[in-house]
Parts: C-alpha cells; sequence; structure tokens
C-alpha cells in the first residue's frame, strides 16, 4: 500500500510515507560535509534481545520481540560508549534508508540554539520581535526567547493531532504536508505571522509545534543565514555523519524545523553520541558542554499532562526531560520516533517507528526505553 503527498502522514499509509518522504513533499539536503565518519565497533557482550523482557505498564512486562512489534518498529540501534549492543531493520528497512523524525527536529533545533547564544548571536531574554519584526503584535511577538526554546510561550494554538480543525493541521497545510483547503494560508511563515491571541507569556507549559518553528526563525534573523545552512555548519557537518539529511520545506523554502528533519538512524546516533559526549568530538567543542548541562537540568513546569510524556518530566531547550535519578533525557517524534540519551549508563537508544496513534496515551513506552540496557553496578 503507497502513500502520495495527499495522505503520507496519515494512518495507514505513514507505514510507507514516514521513510519515502523525499518522494512525497518538498525536502532540502542538509550536506554532512567532507569530514571523516564517525565509526562505531560491535560490543564483545551484545544484548541478548531475545531474551529481554521491558516494562509495559504497572506491573507487567513484555519481551523484546512483542515491544518491536507492539510500537510498530521500523528500526532501533542501542549503544553503550562507542559500541553498538542492538540493532534491528525491519521489513523493507535498510541502514541505507533515511526515516522522518518528526519532533526529534525540534531537539536539534534546540542544540542549535545553544551554539548561536554561545558565540553571542541570541539574547535569550530578547523577545522574540526584537529578531522577527513581522511577529509584533501576533500571537508570539511578546515572548521571550527562552520560552520559545522551555514552550513556555504561549500562542492560541490547538495541538490534537486527531482535530483536523486544529493550528497543528493548519501548519502542516501552510508547510505543504497536507492538502491544502479554500483560504489556508501558503508558507510556513506567513501562517505563523498571521497568529494572533495569547496567554501569559511564561506562566506554564505549552508545547506548539509552531513555537519551534518560530525559533528557527530567529536564529536566522540572529545569524543572518538561512536555517538549513546553520544546521549544516553547526551540527550536521560535524557529527560525523555517514550521509547527508534532509528537511522538508515549503513552496518558499522555508525549513519545516519543528519536525521535518529526515535522516539515518546511525547518523541519528552520532547526534545523540555528540550530545552524550557534552558537546565534543575529537577533542573539539561543537554545541557547549554548559548548553547540554542546563538542558539536563530540567524546566520549570511539570509536562506530565502531556501524552508520551514522562509522569515526573519538565521541558528544557526543546528536549524532554523525564526527571529520573540518572539525568536522562530525549527528543520524542510522533508515530514513535526517539533519540534517548542516559548520561549515567552512557546509553543510547535511536528508534524509528510508524505507530498506530500520532501520540500515545501513557508513558510506558519511556519506561520500556529506559529499561533496555540494564543499569551496570
Amino acid at each position: 500500500m503507497n502513500a502520495d503527498h495527499r495522505d503520507w502522514v496519515t494512518p495507514p499509509y505513514h507505514r510507507h510515507g514516514l521513510h519515502h518522504v523525499e518522494q512525497m513533499v518538498r525536502c532540502a539536503l542538509v550536506p554532512r560535509g567532507d569530514g571523516p565518519t564517525r565509526e562505531f565497533g560491535l560490543a564483545e557482550q551484545p544484548l541478548e534481545w531475545s531474551t529481554l523482557t521491558l516494562p509495559w505498564g504497572e506491573g507487567t512486562e513484555i519481551s523484546g520481540e512483542e515491544f518491536l512489534t507492539r510500537t510498530r518498529t521500523d528500526a532501533l540501534l542501542v549503544m553503550r560508549g562507542e559500541q553498538i549492543l542492538f540493532e534491528r531493520y525491519v521489513n523493507e528497512f535498510t541502514p541505507e534508508t533515511r526515516h522522518i523524525v518528526m519532533s526529534i527536529s525540534k531537539s536539534f533545533c534546540g542544540m542549535l540554539a545553544g551554539c548561536l547564544v554561545e558565540e553571542g548571536l541570541v539574547d535569550l531574554a530578547s523577545p522574540t520581535s526584537k529578531y522577527v519584526p513581522e511577529l509584533a503584535g501576533g500571537s508570539f511577538g511578546g515572548a521571550a526567547v527562552q520560552q520559545l526554546l522551555d514552550m513556555t510561550a504561549a500562542p492560541h494554538y490547538d495541538m490534537a493531532y486527531l482535530n483536523p480543525e486544529a493550528e497543528v493541521h493548519a501548519g502542516d497545510r501552510a508547510a505543504g504536508w497536507r492538502p491544502r483547503r479554500p483560504g489556508d494560508v501558503v508558507g510556513t511563515r506567513q501562517f505563523l505571522a498571521g497568529l494572533h491571541g495569547a496567554g501569559a507569556h511564561g506562566a506554564g507549559f505549552q508545547y506548539c509545534s509552531g513555537t519551534t518553528d518560530v525559533l528557527a526563525w530567529v536564529l536566522e534573523r540572529a545569524a543572518g543565514l538561512d536555517y538549513r545552512e546553520l544546521m549544516t555548519r553547526y551540527i550536521w557537518s560535524r557529527i560525523g555523519a555517514e550521509a547527508d539529511a534532509f528537511i522538508t520545506v515549503d513552496e518558499f523554502g522555508t525549513p519545516y524545523a519543528c519536525a521535518g528533519m529526515g535522516m539515518r538512524l546511525r547518523d541519528l546516533a552520532r547526534f545523540g553520541r555528540l550530545v552524550l559526549d557534552h558537546g565534543h568530538r575529537d577533542g573539539q567543542a561543537v554545541i557547549p558542554a554548559s548548553w547540554i548541562e542546563r538542558t539536563r537540568s530540567g524546566g520549570q513546569f511539570n509536562t506530565g499532562e502531556e501524552p508520551d510524556a514522562a509522569r515526573h518530566g519538565t521541558y528544557k531547550n526543546q528536549w524532554w526531560v523525564p526527571g529520573d535519578d540518572h539525568g536522562s533525557f530525549y527528543g520524542v517524534g510522533i508515530f514513535g520516533q526517539y533519540l534517548w540519551l542516559d548520561p549515567v549508563s552512557d546509553v543510547l537508544v535511536a528508534k524509528f517507528s510508524a505507530e498506530d496513534a500520532p501520540v500515545a496515551d501513557d508513558s510506558r513506552e519511556i519506561q520500556a526505553l529506559s529499561a533496555i540496557v540494564p543499569q551496570e553496578t
């Protein structure tokens, strides 16, 4: 069953569409650069997946194979340090296949922001409208940059994925992800600039995809470079990727920063490895270690009411922070995309999926991911 541009992000067609995005919508490459590929080794004692059991709700366990089946896994990679403990590709998926990571794209944006803050190009306390005057008077103009990063801006923006009338769907249509309706705005930034009405910025947590696209707009204006060029220069060309990434773009070439990045599984792991290594690679600082530390420390507001969030979690710099005793943090995208990082155990889990629903109704998958690798004593 093949998806086309009309339904590639809609179940059940998404099972094909999520790793054929470049055939569905406009995309632009994020080049890997000409540096050497960062190589990983294979663990001498790999993870015994066939005997693995994982927690799945209160007092319930499932096998590793059942976990892969229930979560509609396309590919999964588990690492400790530089060693791959487990790697699996399912059905037509291969190590060379690029898969969209959905809202893990937000976590890339958050780390890019840290690079520009370190260079003094972005002031976290400044209002968004300082960088993007077109947003003055709209939903986002009065929000500070840090409030964008922490999802504490308060635009009038409905994120109900199952409601076709919600702003999240209108944003998808503006970006070219879904068929447009008569009167729809064309273009991501035209859509964002047309949003009006907001609550009290900084008063609470409000997860909103449009907030990340506003953040990307701020970063562009602050640095004077296209977002895709920024991502290439500061992040993607420096992680030792084996292949180019991509990002979806609208008719004006504006990247969909909130959800549009796609890449190979091992390259997602390379990004995660860089973050776990305090932003350093081969002795060179790529992402400021202090920014990663602040991200790990978590945000101000509890995110437990958000689907697919940890019960006692927070949100900081476009990353989810579950508040466990390992200082873990993670990126997550709809339909089951995950990048789980455990700094204490030095464990990374990268996962591509095509789950049945856009978001889970509880935190069972997060609980399972955190338990894949037994803690060392």
